[in-house]
């Protein structure tokens, strides 16, 4: 239960019609009360001070909370109640939610747990897409602000809340609470629902790490990273990591929307009732969505108006598998294995499957800022790289089958098109980030071309990362296919290609668009995070010599390959 403080003897003993018991809270505003209606129910009681009700400015934006509140749908959030905007002091009784708020669960108890955060997705996420249908955006979205009661988490406080058709010159300054606040609030511009969704992702990101992903020092130092740094996603990872990266772009239209995030995160299509369907997902925190059984819709970019996914297309006739290069012949390793061969790298949208749990441990070391950094552990377990041999093998040893106990976070692709950056995702697949990481040390990748690309409407790759260029080679080694249930082939995904189940070994594919052809067989183990538009070049020219699979018509060298 939150804390509560006695009345003081100022304070009122009955508002509306409900007997005052407690304090909850005040602020500038006003005084929040724990009340108890006529028929016992327990409530809240947001009463304005006596001053600030006599400033005409400050009961227009009381008058506004009010309208807001009232439009807003009672998913996952606070129901209104009772309300007067008009008294001599005016107030607003609304739900009581018995539980904490995130801020202070996370602050007490630690980080919320794997299950926690797919309860605290799905009901924010609930929560936000009822706001912005109402046509309302909260402005002040942070863990404060997210009470976690017996039925799920409830978003509350419109004190700032504001109609989507406003404007900046409404208000006076950037409204919202700095580690919170998206770019365009921190540069004093208008913003609409984006930014609330870029604070969902900064609240994802606390809840995960007990931190938020541009720290929590000095609010000139936060408002900087906001501006010019990427997020320290930590502890975050697999899908969910994806969806609240995805969340953080600097760019308003490239976040997704509320609606966009709810729809993958319950696996629903457009015409469910989604709101009572995650609503109602929240209410059962015992059985939450599992990724291995979750199947995501299709998708287009989510800064697209009206957004709804298509009907998947009728899919075309299979090109040869990943990691086999159309003419070419897979070529066997020791024992009759199939060796690895091809793909390609990286993504950069919202879309993203069900939600993974990863191991992460955080680091002792200060990152600039005073932040504490947390680093990705790859977990206890050693990989298997087995002897391949063939006439492409490049060999250059193998990685250390003992895992580090610190794993890279991300990639970079120079090409002679431009520089890609992948998010690595070592708590997914640590022994195919450990390969990619090794093979980068040694240069392996440095000086390729990428080598196939697949038009067709249900397959849509670029593959890169065979030396020899005949999409037929690869390192001196192979490797088992990690976490194939919660693979999900969607644009920007970066995936480990084969040519036959656990023939890993250099290739990798970068998805350029969504696909449901695609059997569960190549390990997705990074996203693009900048640079699609090389991919999406690329593929705009075509295929050389014309069709839908082959070497790609624009070359693309890979200068050089490192991680970090």
């Amino acid at each position: 239960m939150p804390e509560t403080r006695p009345l003081r003897a100022t304070d009122p003993r009955e508002i509306g019609g409900s007997r005052l018991t407690a304090r909850l809270g005040e602020g500038a505003q006003g005084i929040v009360y724990l009340g108890e209606s006529g028929t016992g129910q327990r409530v809240a009681v947001k009463l304005l001070h006596a001053d600030i009700g006599r400033d005409e400015r400050a009961r227009t934006l009381f008058d506004r909370e009010l309208a807001a509140a009232r439009r807003v749908a009672p998913f996952c959030t606070a129901r209104i109640l009772a309300a007067d905007a008009d008294g001599d002091i005016p107030y607003i009784i609304s739900e009581y939610i018995d539980g904490p708020s995130l801020r202070d669960r996370v602050l007490q108890e630690g980080a919320a747990s794997p299950a926690e955060l797919v309860t605290l997705a799905i009901g924010t996420a609930t929560a936000l897409a009822a706001i912005h249908e109402a046509g309302v955006v909260h402005r002040d979205f942070k863990p404060a602000n997210v009470l976690l009661g017996p039925d799920g988490p409830k978003v509350i406080d419109f004190g700032i809340a504001r109609p989507l058709e406003a404007t900046s010159a409404t208000l006076t300054g950037a409204v919202g609470t700095p580690a919170y606040m998206a770019p365009e609030q921190v540069a004093g511009s208008a913003g609409g629902a984006p930014l609330d969704m870029f604070a969902w992702g900064c609240t994802m990101a606390f809840a995960a790490n007990g931190v938020p992903p541009f720290g929590s020092d000095s609010v000139p130092a936060i408002m900087q990273r906001i501006l010019y740094q990427e997020p320290d996603l930590g502890a975050l990872t697999g899908d969910l990591r994806t969806l609240v990266a995805s969340s953080l772009e600097k760019d308003p239209a490239a976040r997704p929307t509320a609606i966009q995030v709810l729809q993958r995160l319950l696996g629903l299509g457009p015409n469910a009732d989604l709101l009572a369907e995650g609503t109602s997902a929240v209410a059962r925190p015992a059985a939450p969505p599992q990724a291995g059984n979750w199947t995501p819709p299709a998708a287009t970019h989510p800064s697209a108006a009206g957004w709804t996914p298509p009907t998947p297309p009728t899919p075309p006739p299979s090109p040869p598998p990943l990691g086999t290069y159309p003419g070419s012949r897979p070529q066997t390793g020791r024992g009759g294995r199939v060796l690895l061969l091809a793909g390609a790298a990286a993504a950069v949208v919202i879309l993203a499957s069900g939600l993974v749990a990863a191991l992460l441990l955080k680091s002792d070391g200060r990152a600039e800022g005073g932040r504490t950094p947390v680093a990705q552990s790859a977990s206890s377990k050693s990989c298997a790289y087995r002897p391949a041999t063939g006439a492409n093998v490049k060999e250059v040893g193998k990685p250390p089958v003992a895992l580090p106990a610190t794993a890279p976070s991300r990639a970079t692709v120079e090409t002679g098109l431009g520089t890609l950056q992948i998010s690595l995702d070592a708590g997914t697949a640590p022994c195919t980030v450990n390969s990619l990481a090794y093979l980068a040390a040694q240069k392996f990748y440095d000086r390729t071309s990428c080598h196939r690309l697949t038009t067709d409407p249900g397959l849509q790759v670029l593959q890169c990362g065979d030396p020899s260029g005949t999409g037929a080679g690869g390192p001196g080694y192979q490797f088992d296919d990690e976490s194939l249930s919660s693979a999900r082939y969607t644009r920007g995904a970066v995936a480990m290609a084969n040519a036959g189940p656990n023939t890993n070994g250099s290739q990798f594919f970068i998805l350029y668009g969504d696909t449901t052809s695609l059997p569960a067989s190549y390990t997705v183990f990074g996203r693009v995070t900048s640079g699609m538009d090389i991919v999406d070049a690329v593929a705009k020219k075509g295929v050389a010599g014309g069709g839908t699979d082959g070497a790609p018509k624009q070359k693309v060298a890979i200068n050089e390959l490192r991680t970090a």
